[in-house]
């Protein structure tokens, strides 16, 4: 039995040879070489040159590597290589290391696929000609994150959140712009010079060039929707500096705000607490000066109009003079009354201790003969009750002594307010100052004894100094 191809072959020969004989050698020779023509155009031949653009749609089209051959500026060339024409850019994987430069105009031949992004495979790289970079195409972080301008040399501006070294990929820049989250990559060999400190603030405003890469779900833990591939860093340029209001420093301002306003709070009850507590300071010390004078008298006149009634009828002079001396303690009671009066009147209009010492020398110069004067030196200011109740009884006490014991002539008030005290001074040309012989408490007057015992009560400095030719009293309070 034959073989079926074999009697196959021998039959198309046998129709071959009596179609020939049938046409002629001529006409044999011109169908041959048609069939011959028909079956060349049937293969496919080699590449055109094309667009990135036309590639890419011819690409979209197949299933499988469409061979293509491409013509583009280099616009990246580490790590991996990126070329871009006026329609498109691609990336390139080459068969092996070929030394370019970016700006470089290349031709490219290879197949181009299109997971996940325009890639030419196994491509083979012909430098052409030098030349320079084209000028990035300046978009919006909203507007990158479209996709249609992948590969794309862009220019972008976006707020720098924070960087940290990425592994072996150099530096990480997580940056938001418009309503996107994107990252901006700068390799580890181009980290030459230093990142300016205020360019790698947070807060800072960017301006980034760099490869358009959309991440197609790959970065998907970072939640960055694409990320640029810079190249140098002259693809960083600082726009605006951080403001200095970030949320840290605002935290920081409340914190200190809220504390100012817990100290303002504070001290303005301390201060309340000391008004009140100034405030019953001088209601007590008014209620001692009361109690110390009108009470006191109150009491010795008691005692006076009790000794007179248990000798009334026994001892008529005797309880005579007790009775004068109760009514000579009447009259001092009532003019210490009318006094502390005036001293509170005096404060409750802000009258100083001068006027008052002026008040009660205008009194005493009609009836004492004496020529009384008053100097006041400094800025006069306002003293509290225990200071000028205790300082002017101070000053009357010494001028009733130079006028009714030490017969002077002549008499000088001083009153001075210094930084940090008062100082008060009364000084006469009398005869002297014999401490035994200054009338005490039992006769209307408070002596020497009182004078000092004022004195220590306002934590004064109480010195005396009296010759035959005069006396001067002088009294220091520091304030």
């Amino acid at each position: 039995m034959l073989n079926p191809t074999f009697d196959q072959g021998v039959a198309r020969a046998g129709r071959f040879g009596r179609l020939a004989s049938g046409l002629g050698p001529l006409r044999f020779a011109i169908l041959l070489f048609l069939l011959s023509v028909a079956a060349m155009a049937g293969q496919p031949g080699p590449p055109r040159l094309q667009s990135i653009e036309s590639a890419i749609q011819a690409v979209s089209f197949s299933t499988r590597p469409v061979p293509i051959v491409v013509r583009g500026i280099v616009t990246f060339n580490r790590r991996r290589v990126v070329i871009e024409d006026r329609t498109g850019a691609t990336e390139v994987v080459p068969l092996k290391n070929e030394q370019i430069a970016l700006g470089d105009e290349v031709e490219v031949t290879g197949e181009m696929t299109l997971a996940p992004q325009p890639q030419v495979q196994k491509g083979q790289i012909r430098r052409l000609w030098g030349g320079s970079m084209p000028l990035p195409l300046s978009i919006t972080p909203d507007q990158a994150a479209g996709g249609e301008n992948e590969l794309f040399l862009v220019q972008t501006v976006a707020k720098l959140v924070d960087f940290a070294p990425a592994g072996l990929t150099g530096v990480r820049l997580n940056l938001l712009g418009g309503h996107q989250n994107f990252s901006a990559v700068l390799p580890n060999d181009s980290l030459s010079g230093e990142l300016s400190t205020k360019s790698m603030q947070p807060g800072a405003t960017l301006q980034l060039t760099g490869i358009l890469v959309v991440n197609h779900g790959l970065d998907a833990g970072h939640g960055d929707v694409f990320t640029l591939q810079m190249r140098t860093l002259e693809d960083i340029q600082l726009v605006e500096a951080p403001s200095w209001w970030t949320r840290p420093h605002l935290m920081v301002l409340g914190g200190l705000g809220i504390i100012l306003i817990l100290i303002g709070i504070n001290g303005y009850y301390r201060i309340k607490h000391s008004r009140y507590r100034a405030v019953a300071e001088e209601r007590a010390s008014i209620a001692r000066d009361i109690h110390d004078t009108v009470a006191q008298g109150y009491a010795g006149i008691t005692l006076q109009l009790e000794a007179a009634q248990q000798t009334i009828e026994r001892d008529p002079e005797r309880a005579r003079a007790l009775l004068n001396e109760a009514l000579q303690l009447v009259r001092h009671s009532r003019d210490e009354s009318h006094l502390s009066i005036d001293i509170l009147r005096s404060l409750s209009r802000n009258d100083r201790l001068d006027l008052l010492v002026a008040h009660c020398i205008q009194q005493l110069r009609p009836t004492s003969g004496a020529a009384i004067e008053q100097q006041v030196t400094g800025e006069p200011a306002a003293l509290s009750y225990k200071l000028v109740n205790n300082l002017f009884r101070i000053a009357q006490e010494a001028l009733a002594n130079a006028v009714h014991h030490a017969n002077a002539s002549q008499i000088i008030v001083r009153i001075g307010y210094e930084k940090g005290e008062v100082l008060l001074e009364v000084e006469d040309n009398g005869k002297g100052l014999d401490p035994g012989a200054i009338p005490g408490l039992n006769d209307g007057h408070f002596g020497l004894t009182g004078m000092r015992e004022r004195g220590a009560a306002i934590n004064s400095k109480f010195e005396l100094e009296s010759t035959p030719s005069g006396t001067l009293i002088r009294v220091r309070v520091p304030l």
